[in-house]
């Protein structure tokens, strides 16, 4: 989504809060974000792996479908990480065979992954002559050698979200979900693009309306929305703006309001005012209300905001749901008992055992 300038807050909502970039951090510190829950044990294991783990290919741990070795874990540490030991790789083999990404999912993937990108060549451009060095250092500051094995991990962590939200499912009553629903999701889906003629020091409200009125003029005499936009473009800010039930409470509410009035490619015939200056909105298109069905991941995520306010290692023991579920047991016993403890520490009911 692209709101730049509509935004009211920072801290968003609904869709917005499932851009698997809102944690993108360098691989180095992703202990404290969504990979630090999927790695929450690693640090315990820090400083007794290396003692217990030989170079050998020793199976360190198993899991219903399949196992950690020795091999594996020296792979991992040898490739420019320092996190990602036996339980990144037991939990991203056992969430690849939960989940199959589909094809939309995919594109998700790659258009966060390109919008991060294209910011970040937006601000640090100056700093470089060729493309390909653009690339290499915004590959170098987050930790990876290549897009796709940066790609890779954002599958990884996109396919965490997935099970979190199907954990959280288990928590939430259905009832609060349909009710949610019923109060709250009231339309689809509505693609719109603007011109903004900003108000500032520099331009007097009386200016900038009179250039926005200046620029329906040239609409409703025929000219293209994007025609005028390029026209245009020195003195204004031209922008797509997606939004749907769940996020327009991020936006400027005479912005929703009159894009909800509006048709597919109509545009407003008058200025609509907002903190930020003077918009003219274009509808690109309008979807229907979304079903219950199509809804619940999105209010999923909204109600589990209070369950993780009410208990902030809920994802961590998501995950070792995840691991006893499927069955993960350590060969080593000095592994097997400091992950014990490490799970009682965050729930005592959690009793994990292991291979004898």
């Amino acid at each position: 989504m692209k709101e730049k300038g509509l935004k009211e807050q920072d801290n968003l909502s609904g869709k917005e809060k499932k851009q698997i970039f809102s944690i993108f951090k360098k691989k180095e510190i992703w202990i404290s974000g969504i990979i630090g829950l999927v790695l929450g044990a690693a640090l315990i294991y820090l400083l007794g792996i290396i003692d217990v783990i030989n170079i050998g290919n020793e199976t360190v741990a198993t899991f219903k479908k399949g196992k950690v070795t020795s091999k594996d874990v020296y792979r991992e540490m040898d490739n420019n990480s320092t996190i990602n030991y036996i339980l990144q790789i037991a939990d991203k083999s056992i969430l690849d065979d939960m989940y199959k990404l589909t094809e939309e999912q995919e594109k998700e993937v790659n258009e966060e992954f390109d919008l991060v990108f294209n910011e970040y060549k937006e601000y640090y451009s100056f700093m470089y002559e060729k493309e390909e060095d653009i690339e290499k250092a915004f590959l170098s500051y987050y930790g990876f050698e290549t897009i796709e094995e940066l790609k890779e991990e954002l599958k990884y962590i996109y396919k965490n979200n997935l099970y979190f939200i199907d954990y959280f499912k288990t928590l939430i009553p259905a009832e609060d979900i349909e009710n949610y629903y019923n109060e709250n999701i009231t339309f689809g889906e509505i693609n719109t693009k603007h011109i903004l003629v900003q108000v500032s020091d520099e331009i007097k409200e009386k200016d900038a309306l009179a250039k926005a009125n200046e620029i329906i003029a040239k609409l409703n005499e025929g000219t293209s929305f994007d025609d005028v936009a390029n026209e245009y473009a020195d003195s204004v800010i031209s922008e797509e703006v997606d939004f749907d039930s769940i996020t327009a409470p991020t936006l400027a509410e005479e912005y929703v309001e009159a894009s909800k009035n509006l048709e597919k490619d109509t545009y407003t015939k008058e200025a609509v005012k907002t903190d930020f200056g003077y918009h003219i909105i274009y509808c690109v298109n309008k979807a229907d209300k979304p079903s219950l069905e199509e809804s619940t991941n999105d209010i999923v995520e909204i109600l589990a905001q209070d369950l993780e306010a009410q208990d902030e290692y809920i994802r961590y023991k998501a995950l070792i749901k995840l691991r006893e579920d499927n069955k993960l047991k350590f060969k080593d016993d000095e592994l097997a008992e400091e992950y014990k403890e490490y799970c009682e520490q965050l729930n005592p009911t959690i009793e994990e055992s292991t291979e004898e």
